[in-house]
Formats: C-alpha cells, structure tokens, sequence
C-alpha cells in the first residue's frame, strides 16, 4: 500500500452506524472510504427510536435541525395492562436540552446522515460486498466483489465492520457471536394508525394475550410490534391485515383503526455479543458487535454511540497525536455499555411477553410501584436516553477532588457569553469544532489554561469568569452561573477537559496534573 493507503480508513456497512462513523472521521480530517453490498439504501424503516444522547450526537454532526424537521416527538413511554395505565415513563426530568425521545424511520435517518457525509466529501461506494481480507501491522487489504461481478482489491490503515448481525468482518475475522435466540416471535407492521392515543408518546400493552407496541411516526403512521407464542400459526409468510387488526382490538382496549401498511413481517430476535471489538487493526461497531431485543429501543443509538467513541479516537492515531493504545479503550468503554443493554433489554422482553399468570400479576404490581419512587423513575428515563451512561472506570478518566461532576461523566449543557463577540455560545456548540474543550473556571486566581495546556492535542481553550468580570477574548462569561454550579466549580476553580465526544477526560481544581490526564489521551501512559 502506499502512504494515501494506510492513512485511509475502510468502513463496511452504510447503515446509521457506518454513516455516523465515517462522518466523525471525515469531520476529524482523516480519509475514509463507506462501502455496502446493497445498491441503494433500504427505504424500510426499521430502527425509529433517537433518544437523547443520540440527538446530542446528531446536534454535533450538525445535522439535528434536519432530523427533528422529519420526526416525530415522544415525550414519554406509557405502560399499560389489559385495562388500565400503569406507568409513564416521561424525560422531563432529564439534563438535557432534548427532554424527548424521536420517532424517525431509520431511512430517513440514513438519508440525512448520506447528505451530511456528501457535504463533508465522501460518498457511499455501494454494491461492493466484501469477499476477503487478511491485516498485520502495516494495514489491511480487502477484497471487494463489484456489481459487474468482479473484483477490487482496497487497502486502508483500519476496517471498521459496521455491517450489521451478519457482518462479513465479523465472520472473515473469525470472531464469535455468543448468545441466544427467543423463543417467541414477533409481528412487525408499519401502517396508517387513527386513534385517541396520543401521538407524541409511545404506547406499550402487556396484556394476558402477550405484548403490543404502538410507536407513532409523523403524519399519522406508526410502528406496530406484538409476539406471538411459539408455535403459533400464520396465514402466510407476512402477518395479513386481519391477523394485525385482531390482535391490535384484542390486546389494545384503546380503539384504533389500522390501514394502509407498507411495511410487514414476522421476524425473530437474539440477544448476541462478541466477547472482543477488534482484532488488530480490525474493530467491530454496532449490530456487528452487539444485538438484542428492540424493547426499549436501544440498538440503533447505542451503536451510534460507539461509532462516536471510536472515531476520535481513530482520528488522533491516523494523524499520529496518539499512539496506537488509545485505541484500546474503545473496547475498554463501549463492551460494559453493550452489555448492559443485552441484559436490560432481555429482562425487559422476557417480563413484557411472561405468560405465567403469577409472573403477570407481580409485573402489573411493580411497574406503578417502582415508576412511582422519584429517583427510580428518573433513574430509568436517564437509563433510557442514555444520557447516564459513563466511563468512570475507564483509563482515560482523571478525577481529583469532589463534585456533581466526575472525570468520564457526560458534559452537561450551559450557556456562556461571548462579551467582545456578543453572542451566547453553549458547550454543546462548541464541541460542534472537532477536537477537545479546555474549560478553565476562575476562582481566587485565574484559570491559569492556554493553548500550550493541551500539549499538542487538538482542540479550543476557553477561561470561565463570574459576572461583571472583565472578558479580554478567550474567556467567556457564565452570566448565569449555572456552568459553575454543574460543572462543580469552587472556591479554588476548576479545570475541565473535555473530549471531542462530549465526556470529561479531566477534572481538577489545578492544572499541574492535566498533564497525567494528556499523556492517557494520546496512549502513552
């Protein structure tokens, strides 16, 4: 290979994750070339579910507007049995500036996300299926079948299978895929809905019969999901329209009336994981690492999350900042997130679809009692925009001294003023520019932070003052003062480091350990 070569990197799979990937590596600068099998993109809507943390993404990839243009949103999950509401799961409580979730058919979410990697200069190369591929430290070599029916051989620096359950980089890597499948199996079904439910939240029934779900998209179409006990006969390979009527008026006591489907189908799940998420200089992201049951909506976002903590992270070792070990807390981060969903969702599914009476009648007595207990219910909405998670224990994480705020927590949102500039510029907008956020909180003395803190990394610095004080340019002013307040700045200031994926690397009330911070980012200690 030559140098262009090895410092581009290969993506498969132009679904969401793929897509995701391979803008952060062409917003960090980094060559990259997305290729997928199919010759043009799926219109089926599949994944819908964009929580929170996920529209943060989306709002740093500078597509947000866009998607909350086509969408449709759920400001709450609601819970019933056969007769009556017994929960709703709301994000009012949550810290973020999107306290909904989304409701967005995954090819819509593919198209901005195709438009927005255009935009940044690179287009999907697509009916390229991958066919073979060998690696070693100099880079990899793939072999990719063409829609002629020949061949192309592709080197790059890295492959990154995004390629879904049946990933080809999975299975050419030799990596297994250990899990399950459930027993049961489920209807699908995207149709015209007319009801008095609610459009702006999502409806889940856990009747006698079994489960059903109502996930309403914009312009009054909606996403049906029922199962069906094992052994249960069907008219034909795809649920007809009175199979789904009869089961909607059977376990849905809201009247609603359904036409015009577009979308059908049985299918059957897995709960599955990789037991690593690279081999050499191969890593896996997405439904190629990690599947589970769609309850709660989760599979599309935290792949999405993934692709957000590996493409930085790539970015800084193909421009040579960072040594090749920062690559391993990509792993090291994203494997316990994984996990946990394949066990939160298969807890999830298997109390939806219990049949045991017993086991019926004690989920229809907890679910009001735990969503009634404040602080569980707002553990469970910020579980479920994924706006909780954190990499506390990764590596990574520096943290001295106490505060709401930890080293490998999420950034929280706050809104600072430009004085000089006269404008507000919020956290959020300015991890919008690639790179790491030096934040440094004046107290009894100045913020002593400057360009030369970050010892090469690339990325802003900004100094943090109280009102009135004077702002000369590279400080902004925290007018209101809730950036010191959830950020847990004291008396003695506070230096935050904050990564291009919106989580603190550091926290301190000094910079003369950012330092040991630093020499983690760039993979040499």
């Amino acid at each position: 290979m030559d140098d262009t070569q090895k410092s581009t990197i290969l993506v498969d799979g132009a679904g969401p994750v793929g897509l995701t990937m391979a803008c952060e590596l062409a917003r960090h600068g980094v060559p990259c070339r997305i290729f997928d099998k199919e010759p043009e993109a799926s219109p089926q809507s599949r994944a819908l579910a964009i929580f929170p943390r996920t529209l943060e993404v989306f709002s740093t990839l500078g597509i947000l507007e866009q998607v909350l243009a086509e969408g449709q949103r759920l400001e709450a999950v609601c819970m019933y049995n056969d007769t009556r509401l017994l929960a709703r799961m709301g994000f009012e409580s949550i810290d973020s500036p999107y306290r909904f979730a989304l409701s967005l058919p995954q090819s819509h979410t593919e198209r901005i996300l195709a438009a927005r990697l255009e935009a940044l200069g690179v287009k999907i190369e697509r009916r390229m299926e991958l066919a073979g591929m060998d690696h070693d430290d100099a880079g990899v070599r793939a072999m990719y079948r063409t829609a002629d029916g020949g061949e192309q051989r592709v080197g790059g620096g890295w492959m990154i299978g995004c390629d879904g359950a049946h990933s080809g980089v999975r299975h050419l890597i030799g990596m297994d895929f250990l899990g399950e499948q459930y027993e049961e199996e489920f209807l699908l079904a995207d149709v015209k809905v007319d009801s008095e439910l609610p459009s702006n939240a999502a409806h889940l029934f856990i009747s006698r019969d079994g489960l059903f779900a109502y996930f309403p998209f914009a312009g009054g179409r909606g996403r049906l999901i029922a199962d069906q006990r094992p052994g249960t006969a069907h008219a034909g390979p795809e649920p007809t329209m009175e199979e789904i009527e009869q089961i909607a008026k059977a376990r849905c006591f809201h009247p609603m009336q359904i036409s015009d489907a577009v979308w059908k189908a049985w299918f059957r799940i897995s709960h599955r994981m990789v037991q690593q998420y690279s081999i050499g200089r191969v890593f896996l992201a997405g439904d190629a690492a990690h599947i589970h049951s769609p309850a709660g909506g989760q599979g599309m976002n935290t792949g999405i999350q993934d692709a957000f903590n590996l493409g930085w992270k790539l970015a800084l070792v193909a421009h040579g900042t960072a040594a090749p070990r920062l690559l391993e807390s990509y792993e090291a981060e994203r494997m316990p997130v994984a996990r946990s969903v394949v066990n939160l969702t298969d807890r999830m599914t298997r109390a939806a679809t219990a049949q045991n009476p017993v086991a019926q009648h004690l989920r229809d007595w907890l679910v009001p009692l735990l969503t009634g207990i404040p602080f569980v219910k707002e553990a469970m909405a910020g579980r479920m925009a994924e706006v909780s998670i954190d990499y506390r224990s990764s590596a990574l994480s520096v943290n001295h001294g106490l505060g709401p705020l930890h080293a490998g927590d999420r950034a929280p949102e706050a809104v600072l003023y430009d004085r000089p500039a006269r404008v507000e510029r919020s956290v959020f907008e300015l991890l919008r520019k690639p790179g790491f956020l030096l934040l440094g909180f004046d107290g009894t003395e100045p913020a002593n932070v400057n360009e030369a803190s970050l010892r090469g990394l690339p990325g802003a610095v900004y100094r943090i003052v109280r009102p009135g004080q004077e702002t000369p340019p590279g400080t902004l002013e925290d007018r209101d003062c809730r950036a010191r307040t959830v950020y847990g700045a004291g008396e003695k200031g506070l230096i935050v480091l904050i990564r291009p994926d919106g989580y603190v690397a550091y926290r301190g009330e000094t910079a003369g350990t950012l330092d040991e911070s630093i020499i983690r980012l760039k993979g040499e200690g």
